[in-house]
Order: structure tokens, then sequence, then C-alpha cells
């Protein structure tokens, strides 16, 4: 059966971008610290075609996040797409309807102040998440949860 899985990298403060997102810069001031765990491993190099980088405990929730892998829904803002509406709505709304079976955040150790919170709109809905696991890595913490329904 089909599973319905988010995985985001988030700031210690909760904010999935920076702030002043723009064509530019589409995940804002200082989001691209967010991702710096992610870009140095070999297991995302590879699947991007590149050469080298690290191996270390991110490596395997970085092959189970790629593998398996049907479709893939991303907000508006990605790739630059800024102004077109608010791409969080999009992940709270298959959240709060009981739709996604996984969430997994990569929570990174960086407070980035201010910018776009990934849970500031989930319309009074009451989500219970069971842990599934945790795990610590170089730049960042994995917590990976199970949607209760």
């Amino acid at each position: 059966m089909s599973k319905l899985r988010c995985h985001i990298s988030i700031s210690a403060g909760g904010f999935v971008a920076g702030p002043n997102q723009s064509e530019e810069n589409p995940l804002g001031e200082g989001g691209e610290r967010l991702h710096d765990w992610a870009v140095s491993l070999a297991a995302w190099r590879g699947s991007h075609g590149k050469q080298g980088g690290e191996v270390n405990e991110s490596t395997p929730i970085m092959e189970e996040t790629l593998e398996n892998v049907g479709d893939g829904v991303m907000g508006r803002n990605m790739f630059g797409l800024v102004g077109g509406g608010d791409w969080r709505d999009e992940h709270q709304q298959y959240l709060a309807a009981g739709l996604l079976d996984e969430l997994e955040l990569h929570i990174v150790p960086v407070l980035l102040g201010d910018g776009a919170r990934l849970f500031d709109s989930l319309g009074g809905a009451e989500i219970e998440l069971g842990q599934v696991r945790a795990v610590k890595a170089p730049g960042v913490t994995y917590l990976k949860y199970r949607v209760m329904t």
C-alpha cells in the first residue's frame, strides 16, 4: 500500500525558510543553511549526478528518503516560484485531513529568527503523532512520526 510521507528540513525555531523570500532567494535569508547537511552527503550527491560526499549517520536516512518514491508534492515556492500562494497550506491540509502517513522533521540547529513557519495554519485540527525514531547526525537531528488516525 502506498504511503504519503513528508520529509522536510526545519530550523530549531520552526522555520522552513528564512525571511525575505524572493525569486532570487526562494529559501529566504539563511534558508539554504537548512539543507547543508543533505548536500554534503554522498547519497544526496549521487542521486543528483555528483561525485564525492560524506557517509555518516544521515546516510541510511537519506537513502530511505530517496527510495520507493512515486510522486512528489512540493510547495509553490519550490525553485523560485515565489508569490503563487502559501505552499505550507498544501502540506498542512494533507496533515489536517488525515491523509499524511509519516512526517519526518530534519531539525537543523540554526535559528533563522523569522521566515516561513511550517505549522502555523493547521485550522484547529487535532493531530496525534506517534514517534517512530529519533536520530542525531552531524548538523541535523531526525524526528520521524507516524500520523495516528
